[in-house]
């Protein structure tokens, strides 16, 4: 009986506890956040109620277990039940040729089976009877949890329609803004001309202002504007009045503007700046989506094109630095550049010297963004042409020099280098590249660290070596954070390994989709010489305060790095090949190049070659990017 009790509890645990959640009219709550509230209560009602019929599924097992037991214990009680018999009825027998034979015990353990027999099969029975009943029980249960797992989606449901009407609401504003808009006028620009384009420039800055407040001020900002590029958010020019506008003797007109704007969220917009199936955007809350028409965008939208009233945010991005962008022949500037335009066909032209311009014409009937790629005239960078590219978020990489191919003698040209150094050889570079315009600064590994989360080795293990008494001496309290002196973001990033630097040029390659690396020992005093046979780039005598090394001259020399730029760069326009900080290259060994601010002049010529190995790191020790081609 003690299963039929503990089933006929559970049962009305079920009944009592969680029927009510099943039979309880939905609530009018309408509001995102009762809505939100309302799920994590159901949330929590649907973990207890799992973990009920989990409970409930193991009294069913552990039943259906002790009746298995209960008939296999019947078959052995039979058995002997048989025996007990036989037994007694041999007694019997042998009664019967000695009337003295007792067979009183023979007599009560076949009472005594048959009595064991009865209260099994009496259990037999109270256990299929206790089995059926948490059988049904969780049967019940099932159907319970699938009713409140029902509730539960209802409520999502709900609540992404609730999100839907919120950001229509957030949206549908009106708002006026006065602006103020100077540009300069073309020679071959009548005066009208250029006060039209400065008061349309005017409105489309307002226009932008105000979209960009929409999107930072709703609920779900971060996530919109992740959608914002692709989206069909509206701003409609109302109207607008020219305050004033003057011209400047420098040729600069100035108009100052108080534009009225009207935003909305046009057909399917809210469900696709929240990632949300464009169902929610056709259905009133609580009403299924039965009358939903799906409009054809470009034919919805039609209506609205080469209206000057209607505004869209045109986003263009380059692979490139220092470009130019043509919208409709007038230039806006150069990339990264986001603009309000009006609603219609719009001619793009992003432009560079050295590269094949990029063109493109569009109809603008939603926002949009355009990634422009400007291809080379040429196959190989061209000398001295600087290269920039463009990080996801609009952040810009390293800064790179183009390295044309070429030949050069490499090692000890002087006679006066280490045996590693020797013996002095041609060497030609067959294909160009691009590398770093400096050392990398700690605030490129810095950027790196808080996208990536990487961890280095100094950090993870030892700390950092530093020189003691002569002697590189590892440190547990110094890293690229902290290298034993002080550092801005523009200083060299030091007490990184081999390890550390391929980790950052991987994560470089992955975000600009080129190939980075570090440079070869060639690569290195290829571009380190610069043309040069001298010890220096620059001549054989170290001079006074051209470089940061021990004994140079230099502010920084035998006390720290030096922020990079700080002196002057070589013929193909790299920054701290002579000194700051030894420079790691990638070969059949690990091999750092270029000396550093607390060794030695000597040290520091573009030939000297220093071994390390793999894992070492200290506060002298940095690298340089490069860019295959």
């Amino acid at each position: 009986m003690r299963l039929a009790v503990l089933a006929l509890t559970i049962s009305c645990l079920s009944l009592s506890s969680y029927t009510q959640a099943f039979e309880s009219t939905p609530s009018k709550s309408t509001s995102v956040e009762s809505l939100e509230i309302e799920l994590s209560n159901k949330e929590t009602e649907y973990d207890a109620f799992v973990t009920f019929l989990n409970n409930l599924n193991s009294q069913v097992g552990n039943e259906r277990n002790h009746l298995g037991d209960l008939r296999a214990q019947g078959k052995k009680l039979h058995k002997l039940r048989q025996e007990a018999l036989l037994s007694m009825n041999e007694q019997y027998e042998a009664m019967v040729d000695n009337p003295e034979q007792d067979i009183a015990q023979a007599q009560n353990n076949y009472r005594k089976s048959i009595l064991n027999q009865k209260q099994n099969k009496d259990a037999i029975k109270s256990s299929v009877e206790n089995l059926s009943i948490a059988k049904a029980e969780f049967a019940q249960a099932n159907i319970d949890l699938f009713t409140l797992a029902n509730a539960r989606e209802g409520l999502v449901e709900r609540i992404r329609l609730a999100r839907v009407k919120r950001l229509r609401k957030e949206f549908e504003q009106q708002d006026e803004l006065e602006v103020r808009q100077v540009v300069t006028c073309d020679n071959q620009e009548t005066f009208n001309k250029c006060i039209t384009r400065a008061n349309r420039l005017a409105k489309q800055k307002a226009s932008k202002i105000f979209l960009d407040k929409l999107f930072n001020a709703a609920t779900e900002s971060k996530l919109i504007n992740r959608n914002k590029n692709d989206s069909a958010a509206q701003v409609r020019l109302v109207k607008h009045k020219v305050n004033s506008g003057e011209f400047s003797g420098q040729g600069n007109y100035g108009t100052s503007v108080t534009v009225d704007l009207q935003a909305s969220l046009p057909n399917n917009e809210p469900c696709t700046l929240l990632n949300l199936s464009a169902r929610y955007c056709g259905q009133q809350e609580g009403l299924p989506a039965t009358s939903v028409v799906d409009v054809d965008a470009n034919s919805a939208q039609s209506e609205g094109l080469n209206d000057d009233t209607l505004l869209y945010e045109l986003t263009i991005r380059s692979d490139q630095y220092d470009d130019e962008v043509f919208i409709d022949g007038v230039s806006y500037g150069s990339t990264k550049l986001s603009v309000m335009l009006s609603a219609g066909h719009h001619d793009i032209s992003v432009t560079k010297p050295g590269y094949s311009d990029y063109q493109e014409s569009i109809r603008l009937s939603k926002n949009m963004l355009i990634k422009a790629e400007l291809v080379k005239a040429a196959l190989n960078f061209a000398n001295g042409e600087k290269v920039q590219d463009i990080l996801p978020g609009d952040e810009l990489g390293p800064e790179l020099i183009g390295v044309p191919t070429g030949r050069f003698q490499m090692g000890d040209l002087k006679g006066s280098g280490l045996s590693n150094e020797k013996p002095a050889r041609n060497e030609q570079i067959l294909k160009g590249f691009a590398i770093g315009q400096t050392q990398i600064t700690v605030g490129d590994f810095k950027h790196f660290v808080k996208e990536s989360n990487y961890v280095t080795e100094a950090e993870s293990d030892n700390g950092c070596a530093a020189f003691v008494d002569g002697q590189p001496k590892y440190n547990s309290v110094l890293n690229w954070r902290n290298p034993g002196f002080g550092q801005t973001d523009e200083h060299p990033v030091v007490c990184i390994s081999e390890k550390d630097s391929n980790a950052y040029l991987t994560w470089l390659s992955n975000r600009t989709e080129r190939k980075y690396r570090l440079p070869s020992e060639i690569e290195w005093e290829y571009v380190a010489r610069a043309g040069s046979a001298d010890n220096y780039w620059w001549g054989n005598d170290i001079g006074n305060g051209k470089a940061n090394c021990a004994y140079c001259g230099s502010k920084w020399s035998n006390r720290s790095t030096a922020p990079v730029k700080s002196f002057r760069a070589n013929k193909l326009g790299l920054f701290d090949t002579v000194g700051n900080v030894w420079e790691l290259t990638q070969g059949q060994h690990i091999v750092a190049r270029g000396g550093a601010w607390n060794f030695a002049p000597k040290l520091a010529r573009t030939s000297v070659r220093l071994e390390i190995s793999a894992d070492f790191r200290s506060n002298y020790l940095g690298f340089r990017a490069l860019r295959e081609n």
